[in-house]
């Protein structure tokens, strides 16, 4: 046997299969994909490897082969031994599998099933990777029942009945389930059902590769460039041509065709076989025979018979230019023969009885296919040759197997038999006719000759050769088919085939039986197959009629099974479905194009119209829903003739005489009009027609004639317009009194009929303009057109809008019956098509309109449908209302800026109508309330009513949830809500009545029962593989409810509203929500979402939250979690993969610890505790290992799943730290995260060409700056961060260049922008279109302005588009994009700040970190320079940065920085602060003071660096290129900044505070410590000079008093320190004496104070312990700086000053008395020694001493200054000599001294016993003190 095809495709290695590394692509996932109506599945790169691998491919090209049967010789064994093989796979067993349990398992299964053991294997690994699935579809425990009832309010309800149309019977509890599970027999039966599902979407992939190969499209989308590709090599695979025509006018496809048709058919028998064998007869372990698998074992090989049937009719059909063969038809024809059990399915179950039409269809139309009506009536006609003797009409034989079968089909009362055998009539008639016409002529020839022979009376010579016979001419004209006649007796008697045919007429059976079966096979809800499909199946049945027209005539059977070939079962609501069949394949192209058709039904219409009136509209309504659009399209000829109809077929009324007879020679019955002949005029007594009227009369002269001999039905050569006409009638219909109407009134379903007309014709010009290149802007002309046709007859008060809305108003005044409210759905559907051509009309018109409820009244929609039993019509009205509802509430969103804007419209263009004039926003209003409260009626009850089916309650449920989702998604998701602008504001009393419905306290469970309903049911697996429509709407109902339910979660969580009771309800149903996601991936997305939703509500709790883990129970919680780990692979879609991670980041950040533990370790609680390993230890299959594995490859994935991803591992890091550890032992990981960032471009350069690169760039390398200082901070705890480090420093500079700049703001953009849209949207800002936090947003073009919600509202608009895509709408992307590369580089600023500072703090001492720390605190400075917005992030932004830059500077000042580099800074940071215009402005103060600091910080770095440069290589150019700087500092930041501050706090301005003056004073202090300041004292008296800064500093210390805050004087203290740091400064200090500043300090008020008895440092009152301050740090400095700048000249005022406060002097010696208890009177005072008092008394020691020096010559002028130095001297002495006594009463003021206390002191000191600095700096001071009085002593 030929060897085995590589299948590392189609199953890969088993070991990374079984570790869950690969996921195989089951059958079932495929077929999921290639139906995915978005197409995005499709496209993945690992379903088209799987296509196009060689060894998939010949599964197609050999049907059937992908499940062989098992052989000895077969290369499927050996192939299974290689794949098992211990080099494979580790042959040992581990916790995740036992391979041993695997191959038993296959191998069992290739016994039981029969299939070969690669393919059985293949289904053991589907069946492992799958079982998450099958746990959570598994049975429902009893936990959840009683969650279930209690959310559903049932919880006395019994357990089978706690929701309407549910039963759940009897449970177990969950710990029972999983033991159930677990079991060999349990696993053994889902391997069996795994196989059956396999098979079955096996032969579904079959059906649909044949449809993508055959029709160039898969079934449920368009074309894309990956089916495309795989097309491409399906045709190669088959050996046919990709540019090859499908339909070739060579052999060569339809040989091809029909080879695999018959390799099709040869499969077909051998399903139905097994579907007709008992389960028990085919497998040996009888486990299997239960009745689920019996069911299932039914339905697969039904299913699989089903799609191979589909294959062959597409085949057959794409082959119909050639006769099948005998074979074929023979081999086809014995299969319908064993179809007879296909009745007797409509018992079965519903899985089961739901493929019996499907089947009978198929069997019809591939009959009628094999038949090939068409090619026998053009053979019989002969217009066409048989191509082969091989065809099947060459063999008696075959015709004859054909028709006995169909005989006795027809007998056993199939009903797919009937049209089979009513097409089986034409074909026999024609041979029948053939033969007698031949025989006939046969019989002719034969006379003529015999005439001849006898009158030429030749004698007739024998002669030795053969006897020429009269039977020559027999056997020259005798046909192949002619046997079957003689052997079937047909060539003498053809009544049998006539009973035949009255058989399958009688009662119009046959068109009963093809409108049923058509009805099916179209694009409704219920249709069967594909449309495109479906539409070539209909004209094998529109074949069928055109073919037996000769037989049956125009009658009204065949006529309205024509309406429902051509309909197809679809309606109104169907046209805007897509509909991918094209133009060539759809049968109403081809119906319209088809002379017999149009002929024989139309035309024939047309000539009874309006006498027949339903025919001739129906036909034109139904061949107008085609949805070709092109200039060859239906529509034109059908609008023209509609326009301009050439007849009118009407009863001539009894009184009318005024004609004569014509052309009677002809005897045509003709006649001729002597007078006018009004159609409609008005009554007698009604008076004249107004002029505008077209009054609809047949001019004298118009000929007619008489259709039938008898009464007066005439047809008159009148040409009218049937549009104009029909809207005349229906006014006409409301006031019938008022008319006399010769055509008579239209009945109910007439009425009907002509609306529908108008509405069909309407809704279609409208999607023909939405779908073309047209702008969205301009109005579809042609369906304004169409109204005005059908006005043109009207008064001129009136137009058929307002008819329509009148004959509505009558029917729901009436008690409407089954015809009168399908005229009411039409009606509803004609205001559903008008409506975005004529808004404001419908929205008037609703607001009158009895069907809502107005003004507390209840509307007339719950009368209608309020039975308990919703009939089909009932139900297609109360739809009809919810749609037109729903595209109400869609036009009052989209309208909302139109309403409100008056478009400045271009001169040269026609003025355009205003479609929204006279509709008030209190209008939409009250109409959008309205149908909200209707919608919430509709769904409360849609739990109490019956449906037809299931299907009804899901259209239902799909149409009305989305009203309320809509309604809140609308008003919440833009704009803000409480501004006056807001645009919403009509649809916001709905959206709160939704929300209050759902959220409010008293909301019971009546509400949220059908969405509990609704997803319950979505748990119930739905895996047909047919009934494509019904699928998506059990899709679409359940997307709607679980989008309704995360709306109602996030609008709690966005109002911070307590939502306790919903999300009470929702959360006892997550086990319910968990299960969905498992029943398609297509809920996969909205379930996790609602879930988030609820995970951040419940984090927001001030309580314990409710835990989802509890909730969902640990073994669905872990399920759930496995299958969400396999994020979406192996398809891979970003969408779906980044959705699952941020659910995995809100859960481990919202408080749930149970669940975040379970995706950090991979075990649930129960895991952990009966497990050996650490509770917080990693597993290797956890969610976070994965996320790991999956950043190793960074580069190589999506930037959406990186971001994704990381933003998972940081909130992983951040609210579970012990996670650091396990990022640290996969080191692969962080080396690749280092390279990433080493390899990035600079943003400025990739936004260029690429801003969403680059914005996802800075958003990554934040993320990984922010997992590097995470690590940075716990490797630091445990003291090795260093090495970490030291490489990371090695790798930044991408955050150097772009880390703190946030340059893309794009200034110029955002303001022009903002004005040109105000300009053009009057009424409307931008600001109205910004998203809000309702949903969650991700960086791209719908970042920051809600894009999508814009091109609905402004679409309306020519230049929101642009001419060349160049208007608003592009610049509202560039926004978003730049905004979006604005968050993400702010977001790198906050990250990099982050890393960067604790890089500082791990390496102190690096020079490189040091010159990288002064280069970002340089280029933030920078920044801000060019920061243009004043937006407030930006100005968050600009202060962030200076506190950076602080913080860097403070770390790098005490490491000696070089000069230049402080320098660079200095100057970036001068031309900062001096940019800063009004900088004590209370918008400016914060960032200032920032500043300021700053600047202090860098002054002292400045003097620190000079310094340390003057000591090694002397002062060089350094300090004078500093010195312009700083004098300018002094200007500006110290002398006017301190001017300003001081007139501010005397106008008690409250954003100034004393620390603003301290600052002020520490700047001064930095700038006059820089080396070489003292030579520009000039500059600096004139600076102050020019200010009156010393005179300010003196009028402050004098109101310091008044300025008290709490009694504290701090300004005094203030004012004087200001004054000690200029008095340091000689010059500055003699112009300070000048100005008298000592008289002013003993005359200010504030010296009361200080003579006071009690001013020490603790003093009982703040104020006086500020007096305190102000003498020891200001007064007494500030005399000894003036008396050491002026000495002699300035000593009698400085000793009278000293004098002036004898308490104060007393009190500094009193302080340091030894503490002998006799001598202690103020004990509290001394029993404590500040470094302040030290300094006071060193001070004062130093002036005395200097005083009693100049005083011993000059005594007269110099008063003494009592002062007791001797016994200071004493004092001083105790305290140096008892060093442990002074430690014990040292205390410290203030924190610095506090540092200091904590500080370890010099070595020198050290030695000499000292223990801190502080200690260390008093005893300095106290020996200073010493040795000054000891000299004075002496």
């Amino acid at each position: 046997m030929a060897e085995l095809l590589s299948d590392d495709v189609y199953l890969p290695p088993l070991e990374p299969c079984l570790k869950g590394e690969n996921i195989v692509l089951s059958w079932k996932l495929v077929a999921s994909a290639l139906t995915d109506p978005s197409g995005h599945r499709q496209s993945s790169r690992s379903l088209v490897d799987f296509l196009t691998d060689p060894l998939v491919q010949s599964f197609f090209t050999k049907p059937g082969s992908a499940f062989d049967p098992p052989s000895d010789k077969s290369p499927h064994h050996s192939a299974y031994v290689k794949k098992t093989a211990a080099i494979q796979v580790t042959p040992t067993s581990n916790e995740r599998y036992d391979i041993n349990v695997i191959k038993e398992d296959a191998l069992w299964l290739s016994k039981n099933a029969r299939i070969n053991e690669i393919a059985a294997l293949r289904i053991v690994v589907i069946e492992f990777q799958s079982r998450p699935q099958s746990q959570l579809l598994g049975p429902i425990s009893n936990q959840d029942v009683a969650n279930l009832r209690e959310a559903a309010g049932a919880a006395n309800a019994q357990t089978t009945n706690i929701l309407p149309g549910f039963n759940i019977g009897t449970t177990l509890d969950a710990a029972e389930i999983q033991v159930n599970f677990e079991k060999p027999e349990s696993r053994k039966r889902r391997l069996f059902q795994t196989y059956l599902d396999e098979c079955r979407y096996y032969a579904a992939t079959n059906d649909y590769m044949l449809t993508l190969m055959l029709l160039e499209h898969l079934p449920a989308s368009s074309t894309t460039d990956a089916s495309r590709m795989i097309r491409k090599s399906y045709l190669e695979a088959y050996g046919m041509s990709p540019k090859q025509p499908q339909k070739s006018a060579g052999d060569t496809p339809t040989k091809t065709f029909h080879a695999l048709a018959t390799q099709y058919l040869n499969l077909i028998p051998d399903s139905i076989s097994r579907s007709q064998a008992a389960i028990d007869s085919v497998v040996e372990d009888k486990a299997l025979v239960t009745e689920e698998l019996s069911e299932r074992w039914i339905q697969t090989w039904l299913a699989e018979s089903l799609h191979r049937m589909v294959v062959v009719f597409q085949l057959l059909d794409l082959s119909r230019d050639v006769f099948v063969s005998i074979q074929l038809a023979q081999q086809w024809f014995s299969l319908v023969s064993a179809f007879g059990f296909l009745d007797r399915l409509q018992g079965f179950p519903e899985s089961i009885a739901e493929l019996m039409i499907p089947l009978q269809c198929l069997v019809c139309v591939i009959s009628l296919s094999v038949l090939n009506l068409p090619r026998i009536m053009a053979f019989f006609e002969g217009e066409v040759d048989m191509n082969t003797d091989d065809e099947y009409l060459a063999s008696s034989s075959a015709l004859e197997h054909i028709h006995d079968t169909i005989d006795s089909a027809t007998e056993l009362g199939s009903s797919y038999a009937v049209p089979i055998s009513f097409a089986w009539v034409p074909v026999v008639h024609a041979m029948f006719s053939s033969y007698q016409e031949r025989a006939e002529r046969r019989d002719a020839i034969q006379n003529e000759k015999a005439v001849e022979n006898y009158d030429s009376a030749t004698q007739m010579i024998p002669t030795a050769g053969r006897r020429n016979s009269a039977g020559s001419i027999t056997t020259i004209d005798k046909r192949r088919y002619d046997d079957f006649l003689i052997n079937k007796n047909f060539d003498r008697d053809f009544r049998r085939v006539q009973q035949m045919a009255m058989m399958v007429t009688d009662k119009g059976r046959v068109y009963d039986v093809i409108a049923t079966m058509a009805s099916c096979l179209g694009a409704s809800d219920g249709a069967i197959f594909p449309t495109s499909i479906g539409s070539r199946m209909r004209v094998m049945f529109l074949d069928l009629l055109k073919v037996t027209y000769p037989f049956v005539g125009y009658k009204s059977e065949p006529l309205y099974a024509l309406l429902a070939v051509l309909s197809g079962g679809q309606g109104y609501w169907d046209l805007s479905r897509p509909n991918n069949t094209p133009a060539e394949q759809d049968i109403l192209s081809l119906a319209l194009n088809d002379e017999v058709i149009v002929e024989s039904y139309f035309h024939q219409a047309l000539n009874r119209f309006p006498y027949e009136f339903v025919p001739f509209i129906s036909l034109c309504r139904t061949l107008y829903y085609s949805r070709d659009f092109t200039e060859e399209s239906n529509h034109e000829p059908i609008l023209r003739l509609l326009q301009k109809t050439p007849t009118l077929t009407f009863t001539l009324p009894d009184h009318f005489n005024d004609y004569q007879l014509a052309y009677e020679e002809d005897n045509s019955n003709g006649f001729q009009f002597i007078e006018d002949f009004p159609i409609l005029s008005p009554a007698p007594n009604r008076g004249r027609a107004t002029a505008e009227e077209d009054p609809f009369i047949i001019p004298a002269g118009t000929y007619g004639r008489f259709i039938v001999d008898e009464g007066r039905i005439v047809r008159v050569e009148y040409e009218h317009s049937v549009l104009a006409l029909l809207g005349k009638r229906l006014d006409a219909n409301l006031v019938a009194n008022k008319y006399n109407m010769e055509l008579g009134e239209l009945s109910t379903e007439e009425t009907a009929e002509a609306v529908s007309l108008f509405a069909t014709l309407i809704r279609m010009e409208c999607l023909r303009v939405a779908g073309s290149d047209e702008k969205a802007s301009e109005t579809p002309e042609t369906a304004l057109a169409i109204v005005g046709e059908a006005s043109r007859a009207l008064p001129r008060t009136k137009d058929i809008i307002s008819v329509v809305c009148d004959t509505l108003d009558v029917l729901l005044d009436g008690d409407p019956d089954a015809q009168g409210l399908t005229a009411l759905v039409a009606c509803l559907q004609f205001l559903h098509a008008v409506l975005p051509i004529c808004p404001g009309r419908v929205w008037s018109y609703m607001s009158r309109c009895t069907i809502l409820g107005n003004q507390g009244q209840g509307g007339r929609l719950a009368r209608l449908v309020g039975n308990l039993d919703l009939s089909d019509v009932r139900f297609e009205l109360l739809t009809s209302a919810v749609r037109l509802f729903s595209s109400l509430i869609d036009s009052a969103m989209s309208s909302s800026v139109r309403r409100k804007t008056s478009l400045k419209t271009n001169p040269r263009q026609k003025q355009s109508h205003d479609i929204w004039l006279g509709v008030s926003d209190k209008i939409v209003t009250q109409i959008s309330l309205s149908i909200v409260r209707a919608a919430m009626d509709v769904l409360e009850s849609s739990s109490t009513w019956r449906f037809t089916s299931d299907l009804d309650r899901m259209i239902l449920v799909r149409d009305v949830v989305p009203i309320m989702d809509k309604v809140i998604f609308y008003t919440f998701s833009m704009d803000d809500i409480s501004a006056k602008t807001f645009l919403m504001s009509a649809l916001e009393p709905s959206a709160k009545y939704v929300v209050d419905s759902f959220l409010a306290p008293s909301a019971g469970s009546l509400r949220i029962q059908p969405l509990l309903v609704t997803l319950v049911a979505a748990t119930q697996p739905f895996g047909s593989t047919i009934y494509a429509k019904k699928t998506e709407a059990f899709r679409a109902q359940t997307e709607a409810v679980l989008g309704l339910a995360r709306s109602l979660t996030r609008i709690a969580n966005y109002f911070d509203q307590p939502s306790t009771t919903v999300e009470n309800q929702l959360f006892k149903v997550t086990p319910f929500v968990a299960r969905v996601c498992a029943c398609h991936d297509a809920f996969k997305g909205p379930a996790i979402e609602l879930l988030e939703a609820l995970v951040i509500s419940a984090g927001k709790s001030t309580g314990e939250p409710p835990s989802l883990l509890g909730y969902l129970g640990s073994q669905t919680s872990r399920s759930f979690l496995q299958l969400l780990s396999t994020l979406d692979r192996p398809f891979n879609q970003a969408q779906e993969v980044n959705t699952i991670w941020r659910f995995f980041s809100t859960v481990v950040r919202n408080r749930q610890q149970w669940m975040a533990n379970c995706l950090l370790t991979g075990k649930t609680p129960r895991d952990a505790k009966n497990g050996n390993n650490k509770p917080t230890e990693a597993s290797s299959s956890s969610v976070l290992a994965s996320a790991l594995d999956r950043l190793a490859s960074i580069s190589k994935i999506e930037e959406s799943e990186a971001l994704a991803i990381l933003d998972f591992i940081t909130s992983a890091q951040n609210f579970w730290p012990w996670t650091i550890f396990a990022l640290q032992k996969n080191t692969n990981f962080l080396t690749e995260l280092r390279n990433f960032v080493r390899d990035l471009k600079s943003s400025s350069v990739t936004s260029k060409t690429n801003v969403l690169k680059a914005c996802n760039e800075a958003r990554i390398a934040a993320y990984i700056a922010e997992i590097f200082a995470m690590q940075l901070f716990h490797l630091r705890q445990i003291g090795q961060a260093s090495t970490f480090a030291d490489e990371l420093t090695r790798d930044l500079d991408y955050y150097l260049r772009d880390g703190v700049t946030v340059s893309g703001y794009n200034r110029g953009l955002h303001v022009n922008f903002a004005r040109n849209f105000s300009n053009q949207y009057t009424g409307c800002t931008l600001d109205n279109f910004k998203r809000t936090l309702l949903e969650p947003r991700s960086l791209g073009v719908g970042f920051y302005y809600a894009l999508g919600f814009a091109d609905k509202m402004l679409g309306f608009d020519a230049g929101w588009i642009g001419p060349r895509n160049n208007g608003f709408r592009s610049e509202m992307e560039k926004a978003n994009a730049n905004l979006s590369l604005v968050d993400a580089q702010v977001s790198l600023y906050h990250a990099w700040e982050f890393l960067l500072l604790e890089l500082s703090t791990c390496l102190p001492s690096n020079d490189t970190l040091k010159k990288h720390s002064l280069q970002v605190a340089r280029k933030c400075l920078e920044a801000n320079e060019e920061t243009q917005s004043h937006d407030q992030v930006f100005e968050r932004l600009a202060e962030s940065r200076v506190n950076l830059a602080l913080m860097l500077v403070q770390r790098v000042v005490d490491s000696a920085p070089s000069p230049g580099d402080i320098l660079q800074l200095l100057t970036a940071l001068w031309a900062t602060v001096s940019s800063v215009q009004e900088p004590y402005a209370p918008e400016n103060i914060s960032l200032y003071r920032t500043l300021l600091k700053l600047l202090y910080v860098t002054l002292r770095a400045q003097v620190q660096s000079l310094n340390a440069a003057s000591d090694k290589h002397g002062n060089g150019l350094s300090a004078a290129t500093v010195s312009q700087t700083v004098l300018s500092i002094l200007d500006i930041v110290v002398a006017k900044g301190f001017r300003t501050l001081v007139s501010l706090v005397h106008d008690s301005q409250p954003s100034i505070s004393p620390s603003d003056v301290a600052l002020i004073n520490a700047i001064l202090q930095a700038c006059l410590c820089l080396p070489g300041m003292d030579q520009n004292q000039t500059q600096i008296l004139n600076i102050l000079a020019t200010h009156d800064a010393v005179q300010v500093a003196v009028s402050l210390y004098s109101w310091a008093d008044k300025l008290a805050d709490q009694g504290d004087p701090i300004y005094g203290e203030l004012s004087l320190l200001f004054l000690l740091e200029l008095s340091t400064l000689p010059l500055v200090a003699e112009q300070l004496a000048c100005d008298g500043l000592l008289n002013q300090i003993t005359s200010a008020s504030l010296a009361t104070y200080l003579r006071r008895a009690n001013v020490k440092p603790f003093a009982d009152s703040i104020g006086l312990q500020r007096c305190y301050s102000i003498w020891a740090k200001g007064i007494v400095p500030l005399l000894l700086n003036i008396l050491t700048a002026l000495g002699t000249t300035i000593a009698p005022e400085v000793a009278y000053v000293l004098n002036q406060f004898p308490n104060l002097m007393q009190s500094s010696v009193d302080r340091f008395e030894p503490p002998d208890d006799s001598r202690r009177r103020d004990r509290n005072d001394r029993d404590y020694i500040t470094l302040l008092s030290v300094s006071e008394i060193h001070s004062l020691a130093l002036m005395t001493r200097v005083l009693g020096a100049l005083r011993a010559n000059n005594a007269r002028d110099i008063p003494a200054v009592e002062w007791d130095s001797a016994g200071l001297t004493e004092s001083v002495e105790f305290w140096i000599d008892r060093r442990k006594l002074l430690r014990e009463r040292l205390v410290t003021l203030g924190p610095r001294e506090a540092e200091w206390r904590s500080m370890p002191p010099s070595d020198r000191s050290r030695t000499k016993g000292l223990e801190s600095k502080l200690e260390e700096k008093v005893i300095e001071q106290l020996e200073l003190v010493r040795i000054v009085l000891g000299e004075g002593l002496e």
